[in-house]
């Protein structure tokens, strides 16, 4: 029997992505050689998508009645163009028994349309705070891809492709999805709790075990605003110990490097959802915005203001 798609995809929404998940798909029919899967794309109030690359993608037209599967994909600003007959359409498949999913930002939209709530979701990492501010009440995880019965959602990038490949697998045998894999040059299908990110850069990847334990613990550690003693006590580590690895290893100590990470995910977060810098400066662990304001001046040379002028973006206070 064919599986029927529909892709809904978002103005600005993230070409990568989108081929990532579809591309498994096609191939799958290829080396099957039976239909395994059929799609269609369909853009909100036009008769294009247009990602946020520029490329243009002409879309089908208006929704099927009862696909299979309904998949919101989106990218930046995910609620510009949300519009009420859109969420109404996603309610109307949810409640018929569609399977419904999301990749990269498209949990927002399902968000709007009240369908999340009950099992946990997952989206790009750079969108999670923001998300988590605007839900309080819908669980969200850090996996590549959140699969359930009626539910799927994927943290967007190439870990589309890791998500349809295990739907492939488990409906159609992992041989045809490690041959998918092969063709797409993918040397693994990534499990769902596979990192989204890794702050293993040149200069922590040989920096030994201690070390890269207690980094990942910081990188954990910022969304949840655990301080530095915190994390030490946790890891099991006292603070000379930690200061002497850190200092062998990266020439820097571990608070400066923690305070590294949080200006980088406080920028990040102004970047990628428009926050204003005084509640980015608290949601990275900054006591104020001039705290944070002097520690970017340290850091970089630059306030936030002016990092995010160099980026085309204008701050908000």
């Amino acid at each position: 029997m064919t599986q029927s798609l529909a892709f809904i995809l978002m103005p600005g929404f993230s070409a990568i992505a989108f081929f990532a998940a579809l591309e498994p798909l096609r191939i799958a029919n290829r080396l099957s050689g039976k239909p395994l899967f059929a799609w269609t794309i369909h853009a909100p109030d036009e008769d294009y998508a247009a990602a946020s690359n520029g490329m243009q993608l002409r879309s089908d037209g208006a929704l099927p009645d009862a696909p299979h599967t309904l998949v919101v994909c989106a990218g930046f600003d995910p609620l510009d163009r949300v519009r009420p007959a859109l969420l109404g359409q996603i309610r109307r498949m949810w409640r018929a028994g569609c399977q419904i999913g999301s990749i990269d930002t498209g949990a927002f939209v399902l968000a709007e349309a009240g369908i999340l709530g009950r099992e946990m979701i997952t989206l790009h990492w750079e969108a999670a705070e923001e998300f988590r501010r605007r839900y309080p009440r819908i669980p969200v995880s850090t996996e590549l891809y959140e699969r359930h019965a009626r539910l799927i959602t994927c943290a967007g990038g190439t870990a589309a492709m890791d998500m349809m490949l295990d739907d492939i697998a488990a409906h159609h045998g992992i041989a045809l999805a490690q041959a998918i894999s092969d063709q797409l040059i993918h040397d693994r299908i990534r499990p769902a709790s596979a990192p989204q990110r890794t702050v293993m850069g040149l200069e922590t990847q040989f920096a030994g075990p201690v070390v890269q334990r207690l980094v990942m613990a910081m990188e954990r550690g910022i969304a949840d605003g655990r301080p530095l003693a915190a994390l030490l006590a946790t890891e099991g580590l006292h603070r000379r110990q930690a200061e002497r690895l850190f200092e062998a290893a990266l020439g820097m100590s571990p608070g400066r490097f923690y305070r590294a990470l949080r200006i980088r995910h406080a920028v990040n977060l102004m970047r990628q959802t428009r926050m204003p810098v005084h509640e980015a400066a608290l949601a990275a662990g900054f006591s104020s915005q001039p705290v944070f304001s002097r520690a970017c001046r340290q850091q970089f040379g630059l306030s936030p203001r002016e990092i995010l002028a160099g980026s085309g973006l204008v701050a908000a206070d």
